[in-house]
């Protein structure tokens, strides 16, 4: 019984605010490795919320453009 907790030291399932902080890291250069390893992401969640993430920051830097030429 106590070796099926041992045995269970794998990445554990990320949740959604880790995947953004993870893609927004990667985003900024700054993404500690050690963090990354221990998470386990599939590859639809990265997609999805580095895809989001982008339009976001997209919508605002035209937003910033929209207010300044007005």
């Amino acid at each position: 019984m106590m070796m099926e907790g041992v045995m269970n030291k794998g990445p554990r399932k990320a949740t959604l605010f880790q995947v953004l902080r993870m893609v927004l890291s990667a985003f900024l250069g700054i993404r500690k490795r050690a963090e990354h390893e221990k998470l386990e992401v599939s590859p639809l969640q990265v997609i999805t919320v580095g895809v989001m993430a982008a339009a976001l920051f997209v919508l605002t830097v035209v937003s910033i453009v929209q207010l300044v030429i007005r």
